[in-house]
């Protein structure tokens, strides 16, 4: 592995910082029988926050995401949003919380936000990328996971990710196969993007 992929790889690490529990509780892994993926952030968030109140906003903010209340915790993200102003990450929280509200310009604009504070959060891109999918924009979607891909090869979810919008959305199997089998090489205990794999090599004829 080059020095360059080993620097990307530390970055990577270092700036996705949005915590699992929050993925889980908003995403899952599956709806409806729709191939769908949650990000797989390395850091806690709480290691990104500097007040002992601005922790206790976030621990409400997720409390009121468990029990869906999802007006009560935007208001707690926007709250440690604006009192953090260098920190992409409560800006993807919050964005994530509009998404299940059905607020998609809404959470668009925080994406947004969250990218003019850390242009180069692969997180960011990653839930940005999925919000041009939910809204159809396939080929923004594709072009965004492409780039994000140059810089971050090694963020295995982003693969899984642009796997599903060629296979779902695009039909461009080829791409599909190529982004999934990227994702199982470190994936290997994945059973269903194995499944996945052989169904379309069986029906691409490969």
């Amino acid at each position: 592995m080059s020095c360059n992929s080993r620097n990307s790889d530390r970055v990577m690490l270092r700036t996705a910082g949005v915590m699992l529990a929050l993925f889980a509780l908003l995403q899952g892994c599956a709806t409806n029988g729709v191939k769908t993926t949650a990000s797989t952030p390395a850091a806690t968030h709480h290691a990104t926050l500097v007040t002992a109140d601005q922790k206790a906003d976030f621990e409400a903010a997720m409390a009121s995401v468990k029990k869906q209340d999802y007006d009560k915790a935007a208001e707690l993200f926007t709250k440690v949003a604006k009192e953090e102003p260098d920190n992409a990450i409560p800006r993807i929280d919050l964005a994530l919380v509009y998404e299940k509200q059905n607020k998609m310009k809404e959470a668009e604009a925080s994406l947004q936000d969250a990218l003019k504070v850390d242009p180069d959060n692969p997180v960011a891109d990653n839930e940005y990328a999925l919000l041009y999918r939910k809204t159809g924009r396939f080929k923004e979607a594709r072009e965004l996971y492409e780039k994000t891909l140059e810089k971050y090869p090694h963020f295995i979810v982003m693969h899984k990710n642009l796997g599903i919008l060629c296979d779902l959305y695009l039909k461009d199997y080829a791409c599909a196969i190529t982004h999934y089998t990227a994702y199982s090489a470190v994936k290997t205990d994945d059973k269903t993007v194995k499944m996945w794999i052989a169904d379309l090599k069986q029906r691409s004829g490969k």
